[in-house]
């Protein structure tokens, strides 16, 4: 799958006409532009790359068919969290999942949980 089908997609999902005014302007480009992307084949430059993810809420390697999953870091991670995201992924897959029951063990005390109750 071309940059180009997997953007044309996503843009589908969300309900943006993928050559239209609205997504050249967040993606930093011309019309013109999009419909070269489209017959080349080819991707474009990374900050139009960037700037597709931003506006698609995906990840670039998604967009660029690198992963097959269009999961993005929220971008409201502090960078400990970032930090700690990137020493995960260094981590094999059974150590991951080693820790990932540790976390979830963690939530689940008392101690740990958040009270989100509403005041009236």
């Amino acid at each position: 799958m071309t940059f180009y089908e997997r953007y044309e997609q996503c843009c589908r999902e969300k309900g943006i006409s993928p050559k239209s005014q609205f997504a050249a302007d967040k993606l930093g480009c011309t019309k013109s532009s999009i419909s070269a992307f489209a017959r080349s084949g080819k991707a474009p430059q990374g900050s139009i790359i960037a700037n597709a993810a931003k506006m698609l809420d995906v990840s670039a390697d998604y967009l660029l068919n690198i992963i097959d999953t269009p999961r993005k870091i929220n971008s409201d991670c502090t960078e400990k969290e970032l930090e700690i995201f990137a020493d995960i992924k260094e981590l094999n897959t059974e150590t991951q999942e080693s820790l990932h029951a540790m976390i979830s063990g963690l939530l689940n005390k008392e101690i740990y949980k958040k009270n989100y109750a509403v005041k009236s």
